[in-house]
């Protein structure tokens, strides 16, 4: 399945909403949050199916710089997070200035990853982790889909193979918000 998704701002510093829309540019998410002010990032983000009801919020918790930011997502009504989104970093990777990556935490379990990439034509990929805590640090895992970022049109596009993130495109489209929002701020703060 392919997404499209489109960032509207006012500036280069400072988006205001989110929409997410099929191939044939039909609305289907859009992704919005009350203005916290320059520079900085929202402490809520709520998203709206295509007729505009609020499904969703995503909330950000501050950790220290070194543990990474951690992600929670919440469906309305709904008092446990249907996905935890972590944000992966070692001194390695800061040294050498590359994109962090987001570990991804579903309520049964699973775990998926995104990892990203400065230099290739995939701006992120997605992988499902096996299970195990142990054989996650060390596999590589199995391909999911691609974040790519198009010189023209979209501000991303979503690929996806997975049956679970073609019928809950929600799930990517807030991985791709944190990284846009959150993951690029950072890697540039590190020049």
């Amino acid at each position: 399945m392919i997404y499209h998704l489109y960032r509207d701002a006012f500036s280069e510093v400072y988006t205001y909403r989110y929409r997410l829309t099929d191939s044939n540019g039909q609305l289907l998410l859009s992704a919005t949050w009350f203005p916290p002010g320059e520079g900085m990032q929202p402490e809520r983000i709520v998203f709206r199916d295509g007729a505009h009801h609020r499904i969703a919020h995503l909330d950000w918790v501050q950790r220290q710089w070194w543990q990474g930011d951690r992600f929670l997502l919440y469906l309305q009504g709904r008092d446990r997070p249907i996905l935890v989104i972590e944000e992966l970093w070692n001194m390695v990777d800061r040294l050498l200035l590359k994109m962090p990556r987001y570990r991804l935490r579903l309520p049964d379990g699973n775990l998926l990853e995104a990892r990203g990439s400065r230099y290739s034509e995939h701006f992120y990929e997605l992988f499902v982790l096996p299970a195990d805590k142990e054989m996650a640090d060390e596999e590589e895992g199995t391909w999911l889909g691609e974040v790519i970022h198009p010189p023209v049109g979209p501000t991303y596009i979503l690929k996806t193979i997975s049956p679970m993130l073609t019928k809950a495109p929600l799930l990517l489209v807030a991985v791709v918000i944190v990284v846009d929002m959150w993951g690029l701020k950072a890697a540039g703060e590190a020049y």
